[in-house]
């Protein structure tokens, strides 16, 4: 404080007695004796006075923030936060996945890292998306439960072991597939059950030993001449590069070969349609990143399968924006191993875009035959669906001899006893007692009855060594192992969706050449790309397809982004017509669709209705809502004006004015010549001339004069008197009289509505006097008209001053005055009139 209290005797506010002195010390005790009271008490300046009281209270505050700053120190403890809630089981105990539900990220990799594959789902419990992945997880675990584990981590519980190590997770669940060696590789597909086990079982097999006799491939396949043993460095990178794919494509569409060959040098060749790109590739080069990059670069398709995240992506708009595009729609079952309708759009594809007459690199039309022909072999072997017996509880190893009950087909073996009925091994028909031991004992006769012993007990010796039909790893039990899971994936992709193949017979023979057609770089040509029908239908009916109405769920439709349009190929699906319909959008002889998601469901009308009552009448004022269908029927209406709203249900101003519009309608509700409607110009296709850009926009299409329709202007706030000065600087002359006098008998206050009635009063002895101009100028049948409308004018204004709440006795004036002569509209007659004057 003596820093300040010296300021102030400098500045002369405060006296000071004290005598300098050279020595320091004798100042500070100077200025410790002389009392600050003394120095407050001799103040004579009221200034002085009142910045001796500041003083005071600058001290006073100084110290009681001192005295907080103590408080706050002492008493400084860590922010209570209360306990997380104990962590609850995600799945049920007896579940066939094992389920870390405390975060144990360590024990789940370690539990995983067992076997030779693990399929681990880390979840956050109350995320809807991992609840509902819940049921697809667990069912995928029933079926692969003999090949695959499946394990839960719970990933949000606090503390926790997962949560710790992954807190920036953006998005529930995280599926990972663990091998027994290397690192994990993430599922990126759908999260569905029949997805999961297609992906399971090619990340089990994911290298395949080529054949030349059929090569089982989409889109293309990678063979890799390897001179090197399963172990070494160079099929071990190759086998990580298949897997790594995987990752990247959950839906495999380039498949991995192996071929070993005798030669110094590796290679890797990938094959495309039209062409083969060799890499050579020294020893020391064998890396997974690099090589792996040069696949997915270097893989081409004039077709391919489109798989939308369904979050914000921009992966249509990639595609779409650049040129038109022929999307095939169509149902992808993900357990089927081809698709005949993609094939087909493959073959069109292929011959499309084969500009330099390439020599392609397989035939498509025999590849689509011999997988027609394995669908129907596969059908036929698995149609009796069963669940085979295991040879181990068949037989045992007991020497003893088999008895056979040929009326109850039932075997003994030792001290087990066999329903031969419920035996099946494979896919075959169930066996009988006397072929299950024919195939046991095939040196035994076989009687009815007992079965008599033909072989000593003595001349069967025991021994260690497992029978070729007692291993289960014998070549003849892998085999029919290998058709039960066949069979099982057969059953299992039929009950998701049947297979869907073009017959022969609706094929043409005489081909339409459309081998040249994609070939213009100056207009562009057609991208092919397919959508699965059961997952993308949304696509479809946004373009007025419906999918459910089709027995095969598939359509066929070219987009052309730029100009706003879509084609939509009508009959059957097959190659002539497919590639008839690719002729035609090429040669600019199809005709735009105008068809869009509206015309897909019209369940109900959705309207804004009001019920009010006047003179005891009852009647409902409402704003039809219109779309693509009815929407020329309803504007072209004759002696009929329309107030047109476009809207979209994504504009949030829309809904902000939509109750102007409303409280329009019901003010002109008595106005039968005017109505008003509304529809959505977002999903509604219409012609050129009725197209808007911008929402909302407010349309008036008058009575008669179509093409002399007005748009509200933009620069103009959308307000009811804004909205009704447009229309009543619209309308004709006979209908604004009717206008405003609908809009005086909405009208709340007393004083407002004699005020709007002396307007029309006004209004209709202009009208009048304008009518009589017209009247002395024109001919004698113009005169006649004239007169009629006249006699109406003038009943009219002697009733707005005398009976103006008549509304039934008026309304038919109007009606008078509207028409006069079948065919003959008075406003039609007035424009006649000023045409010839």
């Amino acid at each position: 404080m003596n820093w300040l209290r010296k300021s102030l005797v400098r500045a002369g506010i405060l006296s000071s007695n004290r005598h300098k002195s050279g020595d320091k010390n004798e100042q500070q005790d100077q200025s410790v004796n002389v009392p600050y009271d003394r120095e407050v008490t001799g103040l004579n300046d009221p200034l002085k006075e009142y910045m001796a009281k500041m003083l005071n209270l600058i001290r006073e505050l100084i110290i009681f923030c001192l005295l907080m700053m103590a408080i706050s120190a002492l008493t400084n403890d860590p922010p209570k936060v209360s306990k997380a809630a104990a962590a609850t089981p995600f799945l049920s105990k007896n579940a066939l996945v094992k389920d870390f539900y405390k975060g144990e990220l360590s024990a789940a990799i370690d539990y995983a890292r067992n076997f030779e594959f693990s399929f681990i789902m880390f979840y956050a419990p109350w995320d809807a998306q991992s609840q509902a992945a819940r049921k697809e997880f667990l069912a995928a675990a029933n079926y692969m439960k003999d090949y695959v584990v499946f394990t839960a981590v719970n990933c949000w519980q606090p503390q926790s072991e997962c949560r710790n190590q992954y807190n920036k997770v953006y998005r529930w669940p995280v599926l990972i597939v663990y091998p027994c060696f290397g690192p994990g590789i993430k599922y990126n597909g759908p999260i569905s059950a029949p997805h999961m086990i297609s992906f399971l079982y090619k990340l089990m097999k994911p290298l395949k030993k080529i054949s030349d006799t059929n090569l089982n491939f989409e889109e293309a396949f990678v063979v890799a001449e390897l001179n090197a043993l399963p172990k070494s460095r160079e099929f071990s990178v190759y086998y990580t590069i298949a897997l790594k794919y995987l990752e990247s494509d959950y839906e495999g569409r380039i498949t991995f070969y192996v071929k070993p060959v005798k030669v110094s040098q590796n290679k890797l060749s990938l094959y495309l349609w039209n062409q083969v790109r060799v890499l050579d590739i020294e020893p020391g080069d064998w890396k997974v990143a690099p090589i792996l990059n040069w696949i997915i670069k270097s893989s081409e398709s004039p077709s391919s399968w489109l798989a939308p995240s369904g979050s914000k992506s921009s992966l249509l708009s990639d595609v779409l924006q650049p040129g038109p595009s022929l999307i095939l729609f169509t149902a992808k079952n993900p357990l089927h191993s081809a698709n005949d309708y993609y094939m087909m759009l493959q073959e069109v594809a292929h011959e499309y875009k084969n500009c330099d007459d390439w020599g392609l690199n397989y035939d498509m039309a025999t590849k689509r035959s011999r997988n027609l022909l394995e669908y129907q072999k596969l059908k036929r072997m698995c149609q009796v669906k069963s669940t085979p017996a295991k040879l181990n509880d068949v037989w045992s190893l007991s020497i003893s001899a088999p008895f056979v009950n040929s009326s109850s087909n039932k075997l003994t073996i030792g001290n087990k006893q066999v329903d031969c009925n419920s035996i099946n091994l494979g896919v075959r028909e169930p066996f009988t007692c006397q072929g299950l031991i024919a195939e046991k004992f095939p040196d035994v006769p076989i009687k009815s009855g007992k079965f008599k012993n033909a072989l000593r007990e003595s001349e069967l010796y025991p021994t260690s060594m497992w029978r070729q039909d007692s291993d289960p790893k014998s070549m003849q039990n892998l085999r029919k192992l290998l058709r039960r899971d066949k069979c099982r994936t057969f059953l299992l992709a039929e009950e998701l969706t049947k297979a869907i193949f073009v017959e022969s017979n609706i094929e043409n023979t005489d081909q339409i050449d459309i081998s040249t057609l994609g070939c213009d770089k100056v207009n562009g040509s057609l991208n092919f790309i397919a959508l699965d029908s059961l997952r993308y239908y949304m696509f479809a009916e946004r373009l007025g397809i419906d999918l459910s109405t089709k027995s095969d769920s598939s359509a066929v439709v070219i987009l052309d982004e730029s100009l706003e349009t879509h084609y939509i190929m009508q009959g059957r699906i097959n190659s002539t017509n497919l590639r008839r319909f690719v002729q035609r959008f090429s040669n600019n002889t199809l005709t735009r669709s105008m068809k869009s998601s509206v015309n897909v469901v019209h369940n109900y009308t959705p309207s804004y209705r009001i019920r009010t009552e006047d003179n005891a009448d009852t009647f409902t004022v409402y704003v039809e809502e219109i779309d693509s269908t009815n929407f020329l029927d309803t504007i072209q209406q004759q002696n009929k004006a329309t107030v047109l709203m476009y809207y979209s249900k994504q504009c949030s101003y829309c809904n902000g004015i939509s109750y102007v519009f409303l409280t329009l309608a019901r003010k002109l509700s008595f106005v039968d010549n005017l109505q008003f409607a509304r529809i959505d110009g977002d999903i509604n296709i219409l012609p050129w001339e009725y197209t808007m850009e911008e929402f909302p926009t407010i349309l008036f299409i008058p009575t008669n004069r179509k093409e002399e329709s007005r748009v509200y202007p933009s620069n103009i706030p959308i307000t009811v008197p804004h909205l009704l000065g447009f229309i009543l600087s619209n309308v004709d002359v006979s209908s604004k009289l009717h206008v405003m006098y609908s809009v005086c008998l909405h009208s709340q206050l007393e004083k407002d509505k004699n005020i709007c009635m002396a307007t029309i009063r006004n209004e209709t002895l202009s009208l009048i006097d304008k009518t009589l101009t017209y009247w002395r100028k024109s001919n004698n049948r113009h005169r006649q008209l004239l007169l009629h409308n006249l006699k109406q004018l003038r009943q009219l204004h002697f009733l707005f001053n005398h009976s103006p709440d008549d509304y039934k006795l008026i309304e038919s004036y109007f009606k008078k005055l509207q028409v006069y002569e079948k065919g003959h509209n008075t406003t039609s007659s007035l424009y006649l009139v000023k045409d010839e004057l």
